[in-house]
């Protein structure tokens, strides 16, 4: 018997009126939903981006602003939805939605 490995796909992500930020994901047939953020995504993002590019690497305010304001934005949004949907790609931690 052959198996097919089981991939968690991005279906959609949608922000709403109100900020939140839903992300639904698919894996086979089964479709779930999780709010990501509920006061914009952006600003989740730039949070956990700011600390990061500022206390990790040793930028500095001005730097960052740069970055952000040139495509960095975009692209820290990119990478923290591919984590998000990474992290589910996973038996155990797919489960973890149904709580």
């Amino acid at each position: 018997m052959i198996k097919t490995k089981l991939r968690t796909e991005l279906v959609s992500l949608v922000e709403t009126a109100y900020g939140e930020a839903i992300l639904t994901m698919q894996r086979g047939k089964e479709e779930k939903e999780l709010v990501i953020a509920h006061t914009g995504l952006s600003g989740v993002v730039y949070e956990s981006a700011v600390d990061y590019y500022l206390d990790n690497l040793g930028w500095i305010q001005e730097q960052f602003d740069d970055y952000w304001e040139n495509g960095g934005e975009d692209k820290e949004i990119d990478n923290y939805i591919d984590g998000t949907v990474e992290y589910y790609d996973d038996w155990s931690t797919w489960e973890e939605l149904n709580w």
